[in-house]
């Protein structure tokens, strides 16, 4: 699979604002159940199960679906987009 060619990209965030970096790839299970995401410079992507509020989670990362998608790293905004 090529990275490039998944439809969700995450820009990286500094203090809730798109910065210059490498952007982060997020895929899901044809169920939504699960998200995987590629953080740049990993070369295996973590997957996120669904949580009961709605989010994905796993390792201190937490996806959010909110005007896009949000993915927080220990409670701070890390990457989002569409």
């Amino acid at each position: 699979m090529d990275l490039t060619d998944l439809n969700i990209k995450l820009n990286p965030l500094k203090d809730g604002a798109t910065t210059e970096g490498d952007i982060t790839y997020l895929l899901f299970s044809q169920d939504k159940s699960k998200a995987e995401i590629f953080l740049p410079k990993k070369d295996k992507g973590l997957v996120l199960a669904k949580t009961n509020e709605g989010n994905w989670a796993n390792k201190g990362f937490i996806l959010i679906s909110w005007k896009g998608y949000v993915l927080q790293k220990d409670g701070i905004a890390v990457f989002g987009g569409q």
